[in-house]
C-alpha cells in the first residue's frame, strides 16, 4: 500500500466481501470512526463519499473478488484512505490514466468514479503492485 508517515495512525483495516452488499457498511463504519474521532463533518462527509466511490468501482470492475479498506489518520488530521482491490480482466485491466478520468461522453452511466474522488481530495494516487492488484489512496484535508 501507500508509505504512511510517521504519528500516522491505522483506524480501520478491513476485508470486505466484493459485493453491493458490503458498500454501505463500509461506507457507515468509515463514517462513524471518523465521528468518533471528532473530525469535522466536512472531512468525514467527503470521506464517506470516497469510500462508497472507490468501493462501488472495486465490486464493478471484478464482482465477487474482496477489496481491502484501510484509513489512517495523520498527525496533522488528514485522513488517508487506501482501497485494494483486483484489476479487472484478469489482472490486466484497471483505471485509466488520470487525464482520461471521467465518462466516455456526457450521458454514459459510468465512469464518474475516479473524477469524484479527485474532485473531493486533497490527492489522489493510483498504484499497480504486482498480483493484479489496483491500490487507490486518497488523502483528504
Amino acid at each position: 500500500m501507500s508509505s504512511r508517515a510517521l504519528g500516522s495512525q491505522v483506524v480501520l483495516d478491513h476485508e470486505y466481501e466484493g459485493t453491493t452488499d458490503t458498500l454501505r457498511a463500509a461506507r457507515s463504519e468509515v463514517g462513524a470512526i471518523l465521528a468518533e474521532r471528532r473530525l469535522s463533518v466536512d472531512v468525514r462527509e467527503r470521506a464517506e463519499l470516497v469510500v462508497s466511490e472507490l468501493a462501488s468501482n472495486a465490486v464493478q470492475a471484478s464482482p465477487g473478488a474482496p477489496y481491502r479498506l484501510s484509513v489512517a489518520i495523520e498527525s496533522d488530521d488528514a485522513v488517508v484512505i487506501s482501497l485494494t482491490s483486483e484489476a479487472s480482466q484478469g489482472g490486466q485491466g484497471g483505471p485509466p490514466p488520470r487525464a482520461e478520468w471521467g465518462p466516455t461522453n456526457v450521458l454514459s452511466a459510468t465512469g464518474r468514479g475516479l473524477l469524484i474522488v479527485d474532485e473531493l481530495s486533497d490527492d489522489v494516487n493510483v498504484q499497480r503492485p504486482t498480483g493484479g492488484k489496483i491500490v487507490v489512496t486518497a488523502t483528504l484535508r
